[in-house]
């Protein structure tokens, strides 16, 4: 069996559990990292894997991974924004390292940041590697799945799309950036401030409504607090009765025909992904306790490696994977 040789970019906790389960993995090699904390820099890798025996060094930037490291695919899991990753990405992709990135904002960018889209899709076609972004939401629960849903589906009229996460099972780092702790107030400053919020919410309607033939435009998103009822604990954030325990965000196309919404919060009671597709036949779909987005994103990830291999170059999304085509039309 022929090995994909990986470059893990990134080490925090999402890009260590990515490397450490692709060197576990039959078929996977990872050759090396990289990561700009000094502390890491220039040790080998497998010291920061709990044990997990894998060849290569940590270095700092992509211009050294390219010198240092026979690689096919870089796993880019850094950053959720679009504008910070595209550079050490188009990096990758000018030197014929396919690229597969858990970036919430390049799972569908061609709407939401059409520059930085082309610049991608530009280094990977003069590169010759493809780049997709992916993860379980974006890139799967609220987008891919309900496309692949509808495959044997005649006729689809309406698609609404549910996840509901205990924020409180998530890592330290997600609980603050769903506002966990926060007062009312300090939420709607945050929201008021922009740049707050699960990021990748629209690229996932973007991405529904491609696949289903639906213009997005006059689409509306929002974006609420959930406030706790009573006090929660974990082991990174105490949430007293009546602060923000959470975010509730939903999005959806002028017309409704596609909706999306989203729930992440400590002390979430009834964590779970659902689908409903309206028509002929209709579709429910409902994954109890949902998928666990930490280690779901991980798999997603080193699974799309082998496919982006062969993809065409350039920028991909989840739409351009092997699969059905979905009814279109709504």
């Amino acid at each position: 069996m022929t090995s994909n040789r990986i470059i893990q970019v990134g080490l925090g906790p999402i890009g260590r559990e990515t490397a450490r389960r692709a060197a576990l993995r039959s078929g996977f090699d990872v050759v090396g990292a990289v990561d700009i904390a000094e502390d890491l820099v220039g040790r080998e890798l497998s010291d920061v894997l709990d044990g997990v025996s894998c060849s290569g060094t940590i270095v700092a930037t992509p211009e050294e991974a390219l010198e240092a490291f026979g690689a096919d695919v870089a796993i880019v899991t850094t950053i959720s924004d679009l504008d910070r990753v595209v550079a050490p990405c188009a990096t990758l992709l000018r030197g014929g390292v396919g690229v597969v990135s858990t970036c919430e904002e390049m799972a569908y960018p061609w709407q939401t940041q059409p520059e930085a889209a082309r610049e991608l899709d530009e280094a990977g076609k003069a590169g010759g590697a493809a780049c997709l972004g992916t993860g379980i939401n974006p890139g799967y629960v609220l987008d891919w799945l309900p496309v692949l849903l509808s495959s044997p589906m005649d006729r689809i009229e309406r698609v609404r799309a549910w996840r509901v996460v205990d924020a409180g099972r998530r890592r330290g780092p997600l609980q603050k950036k769903v506002g966990a702790g926060l007062t009312a107030e300090e939420f709607q400053a945050k929201v008021d401030g922009g740049a707050f919020g699960h990021r990748g919410f629209m690229e996932s309607l973007h991405l529904v409504c491609a696949a289903f033939g639906v213009d997005t435009a006059g689409a509306t998103t929002f974006i609420r607090p959930v406030i706790a009822e009573e006090r929660v604990q974990t082991e990174h954030v105490t949430v007293e009765a009546g602060q923000v325990a959470g975010i509730h965000q939903g999005a959806e196309d002028r017309e409704g025909r596609v909706i999306l919404d989203l729930k992440m919060y400590v002390g979430a009671k009834d964590p779970g992904d659902r689908v409903e597709l309206e028509g002929d036949p209709p579709v429910k779909v409902q994954v109890e306790g949902g998928y666990f987005g930490d280690t779901a994103t991980c798999a997603i990830a080193l699974n799309a490696v082998p496919v982006i291999q062969n993809a065409a170059p350039g920028l991909r999304t989840m739409l351009d994977l092997p699969g059905l085509p979905a009814p279109r039309g709504i």
